[in-house]
């Protein structure tokens, strides 16, 4: 931006407009701007201004560029800019081309000021150890590593070392950027604003960034107060929400007075009436509701019910104790949680529960209380409709619009994360089973009670999943193997895996990236040896991961397929292929019926109570079908019939596939 010293005229008219100036040599103005848009402004220090000759937008109206009722200090003004009606100062700021700023108490940053970055929150532990600090590139895996990696403390030192050096490398702070829109807002000192970003009615905001773009504009609303904090693009905060040491990553929405404090939020998460205290909210935790505490724990994939509780303060030690919740989990009405605890994916929590629930490998289970006491059925989940719809649906819900979507986020339900864990849980499953005397009704595990006839019920469940898991991935491969040739022997001969994995059953959630823990290892390895000498090269080294994800998924099916049923894929017959196609046929048909099933339940007659209101019998059902549907029109019922004959239609076409002419 080239400007120009003002000459003795320029002064003079600037003056009589009432702006003034302790030392006029320091303000310089572009040749293009128009000085009848400088009205009571009070220039302090170095100052230089744009072309100021257009209109921008402020909220549906156009209004002409300018600095208007202003005290300006120490700033850089672009292009086409419009100041206006500023309670006391603007200082220290670079503000880009097209931005407006009108009626706002402050706007002050000092010099070097860190806009949030390298702020340390004390996530998942309220009483501290897991420190983890935040900076504009944090993703939730960068986060899950500082937090939950305490057990290396060479790479704790030395991957801590490298989220300093990234935070100090950026030194393009005290920025407004192009297109910024901040209206109507109290006190904003110390903050990085990004290109697009919407600020209006926000209370105030101080130490902090606001990453925004183009294709994901940021927007902060009314009433909100933050403090040390970086919101990512595309987020959206509004609405009273008291925000104090967080991190909000990308398309959160979050407002209606929620308030956090020491947690951090990542991408699709939605907070709003409840409470967040040292929460680590891994991708799409949601929580809706009043009365709603989150404190001291790991979530992913998670919604809480209203009034959701957990307890991390046994009045001893202080509060101390800290909860995984495992992706998928989700807590009933006023359900309540003990902590220390560690529950399995996919899981539902209903009630309370007072013992320290330790179960993660008996991943979509059904805690329940009744009379007191905390009981699981294991398994009960493979075949809810929820779990289904819940699947489906967080792909379709993902927001982001930026083009780099910092957290790398595997959506599959059943992976080798889940499914390895089926197979333990299986197997503990049937060795209470086979160990517990038939006179005992129940039997404790992970500080719950399990009826002793469900434990080969859970057992089978499971079994039925692995089967239609590892059977649905071995025969696809198969197929896809068969459509380069028709020789059986190089078809199946090619399914032997690129990778050559030590452990591949050995999986681990890093907050949404599905990994071997062989992996995860490498990357601790190599941080420490300083082979990764820099934050993007761990980012770079977490992307590798994220795109090996089905390579590592293969072999660990070509693995486990062998442990479960003696068969190496690379050496299986036709007989065996077609035995395969059978088995994943059953085992889908069963849940898939299950969970149809448990859908159709929502049609039942219970759920016609609250219609019809004093009519006839037909007359409810009029009224229900018309507000609610009926089984044979819902989109979910009639999609699950669909995939129900689909599995029959698939069925039949690896059939034929093995047995179209193909040389064995």
């Amino acid at each position: 931006m080239k400007t120009i010293r003002l000459k003795k005229p320029q002064i003079k008219k600037l003056t009589a407009q009432g702006c003034t100036s302790d030392d006029w040599k320091l303000i310089s103005f572009s040749p293009q701007c128009d000085l009848t848009r400088f009205r009571n402004v009070t220039f302090i220090g170095t100052v230089s201004v744009g072309a100021n000759r257009s209109e921008v937008s402020s909220g549906e109206m156009k209004l002409p560029c300018g600095i208007y009722n202003a005290i300006i200090a120490h700033c850089t003004v672009g292009d086409q800019v419009r100041i206006a009606n500023i309670g006391s100062v603007i200082s220290d700021y670079t503000i880009e081309e097209n931005v407006v700023i009108e009626n706002v108490a402050s706007l002050a940053a000092e010099p070097n000021a860190a806009c949030g970055n390298g702020v340390e929150l004390d996530v998942i532990n309220e009483g501290g150890g897991r420190g983890t600090k935040i900076i504009n590139d944090l993703t939730s895996q960068t986060a899950y590593l500082q937090a939950v990696m305490r057990h290396n403390e060479a790479f704790t030192k030395s991957f801590s070392s490298l989220i300093e050096k990234k935070s100090a490398s950026d030194t393009s702070r005290n920025r407004i950027g192009a297109h910024a829109r901040i209206i109507h807002c109290g006190s904003i000192k110390n903050v990085q604003i990004g290109p697009y970003a919407y600020i209006h009615g926000a209370q105030s905001l101080e130490n902090g960034t606001v990453l925004s773009c183009t294709e994901h504009p940021t927007e902060i609303g009314d009433g909100v107060h933050a403090k040390s904090f970086i919101i990512a693009e595309g987020a959206k905060i509004d609405s009273g929400a008291l925000l104090d040491k967080v991190y909000i990553g990308q398309a959160v929405k979050m407002g209606k007075q929620f308030s956090a404090e020491n947690s951090v939020f990542f991408a699709n998460c939605e907070g709003f009436h409840g409470e967040a205290v040292s929460l680590f909210a891994g991708p799409y935790t949601v929580t809706h509701h009043k009365s709603t505490l989150l404190i001291a724990g790991l979530f992913s994939f998670y919604n809480a019910g209203s009034g959701t509780n957990q307890s991390n303060h046994m009045y001893k030690l202080g509060p101390v104790h800290q909860g995984v919740f495992e992706r998928g989990c989700k807590t009933g009405s006023f359900s309540y949680v003990l902590l220390e605890g560690h529950i399995g994916a996919f899981s539902v929590v209903i009630g309370k529960h007072y013992t320290n629930i330790n179960i993660p490998n008996l991943p979509f289970s059904y805690i329940h209380e009744e009379e007191g006491a905390s009981k699981i059925i294991p398994g009960m989940n493979l075949f809810s409709v929820g779990t289904v719809r819940d699947g489906e649906k967080w792909p379709k819900r993902d927001g982001r619009k930026a083009t780099n979507k910092r957290d790398l986020i595997i959506f599959d339900v059943f992976s080798p994360y889940t499914v390895e864990k089926m197979r333990r849980g299986r197997d503990e499953l049937l060795s209470l089973s086979e160990t517990t005397p038939k006179e005992k009704a129940f039997v404790q595990y992970g500080g719950l009670q399990i009826n002793r006839l469900l434990l080969r019920k859970g057992a089978k469940y499971y079994s039925m999943a692995i089967a239609r898991y590892l059977n649905d991935k071995a025969c696809a491969r198969i197929a896809d193997a068969l459509s380069k040739t028709p020789d059986w022997n190089s078809a199946v001969s090619s399914l032997t895996p690129k990778n050559e994995l030590k452990q591949s059953n050995n999986w681990t959630d890093i907050c949404g990236l599905l990994t071997p823990i062989e992996r995860l290892n490498g990357l601790e390895e190599k941080v420490v040896s300083n082979s990764l000498s820099s934050y993007e090269s761990v980012l770079q080294e977490l992307e590798s991961m994220y795109n090996n994800y089905r390579t590592d998924e293969w072999q660990y099916v070509y693995d486990t397929f062998k442990k479960e049923y003696t068969i190496d894929l690379a050496c299986i017959t036709k007989e065996q292929a077609l035995n395969a196609i059978g088995e994943w046929q059953k085992a889908a048909t069963s849940l898939h019926s299950m969970i149809l099933e448990d859908s159709k339940k929502e049609f039942a007659a219970f759920a016609k109570i609250g219609y019809g209101i004093d009519r006839s019998d037909e007359e409810t059902e009029r009224d229900f079908t018309t507000v609610r549907g009926s089984s044979e029109t819902n989109s979910v019922v009639r999609k699950l019939v669909t995939e129900l004959n689909d599995i029959q239609l698939r069925y039949q076409q690896f059939t034929d596939i093995i047995n179209r002419n193909t040389k064995e």
